[in-house]
């Protein structure tokens, strides 16, 4: 009885170690993978993509290369290791640079490449191309020129690693740094700058209150020489006015007079109408009594 369990037991564990055997020769390749067959010690040739792939187990495994851009952090201080400016002026950054194997050079990583030969590659690549490109520039048109300087140090870094089976994905330039002396002057222009800004703007109210008062005065001028022609224009219309009414009383006394001569020359027509009719022949006296209102004073008749 005990035989026999022992021989139950003895074949288990043979199925499970050929199970665990058989479950260790296959191996499965991710999507952002890629990898390589090495058998004891030797790199197969062919890349390997994604998917399950079998090796012999315990003499070949699977080597797999992650094709993720990955980062790392290149610092330049303001020392000797600094980038030196067109103004002869030292600066310092931080660069980011990302960076992911060539899916079709992935041999060359296995074969000619470490990750640790890549890196210095990189970080050496880097170091020139950013010390050429801030060269080309004075330490005050840095940040205003940071994309340019940032896309010249990409497509310059892409040409140098070109020989290595890497693909520069993207790189960043950030925190300008520089000596403590050229801050103090940069804080100095800034405070000349806002004096400068400052006087202009004072200058520019002065201005503007001086054509405010100019445009004023302009106005009160108008507004007098309007008014002043209103009222001469009311006086003119006065005088003529009184012009008119001049004439029109003149003319008034005129007609009076034309009609109190009249009036006179009825009344002699009148007077001698009456002498007329009373005449007996005999001689009448040169005038005619008149009464206070105006009338003829009758005569007595003359004796016969």
């Amino acid at each position: 009885m005990m035989k026999k369990i022992g021989k139950s037991v003895f074949a288990g564990a043979i199925a499970l170690f050929v199970l665990a055997v058989g479950i260790s020769a296959y191996d499965v390749v991710e999507p952002n993978e890629r990898g390589v067959m090495v058998t004891l010690g030797e790199v197969s040739s062919g890349v390997l993509e994604p998917g399950m792939h079998f090796h012999v187990p315990f003499i070949s495994r699977i080597q797999k290369y992650s094709i993720v851009p990955k980062g790392m952090n290149a610092n330049f201080s303001v020392g000797k290791d600094g980038a030196i400016t067109k103004d002869m002026q030292t600066v310092g950054s931080q660069v980011t640079v990302f960076y992911r194997y060539d899916d079709d050079r992935i041999m060359d990583v296995v074969t000619k490449y470490g990750d640790a030969i890549l890196e210095n590659a990189i970080t050496r690549s880097l170091v020139s191309c950013v010390k050429e490109a801030v060269g080309k520039y004075s330490i005050y048109e840095l940040v205003e020129n940071q994309d340019k300087i940032t896309t010249d140090v990409s497509k310059s870094l892409a040409a140098r690693l070109s020989e290595y089976p890497i693909e520069v994905t993207q790189l960043t330039i950030s925190n300008w740094d520089w000596s403590d002396d050229f801050d103090k002057n940069i804080k100095e222009t800034m405070n000349r700058t806002q004096q400068v800004r400052q006087a202009e703007q004072d200058l520019k109210l002065a201005e503007t209150n001086a054509q405010k008062q100019v445009a004023e005065a302009e106005a009160a001028k108008k507004a007098a020489e309007q008014t002043a022609e209103a009222d001469l224009m009311k006086a003119q219309k006065a005088a003529e006015a009184k012009r008119v009414e001049a004439d029109a009383l003149a003319y008034y006394n005129e007609k009076v007079a034309q009609n109190y001569n009249v009036e006179i020359k009825l009344k002699e027509l009148e007077i001698e109408l009456e002498k007329a009719k009373r005449w007996d022949g005999r001689q009448v006296p040169e005038y005619v009594p008149l009464t206070a209102a105006g009338g003829i004073v009758n005569l007595p008749e003359a004796k016969k």
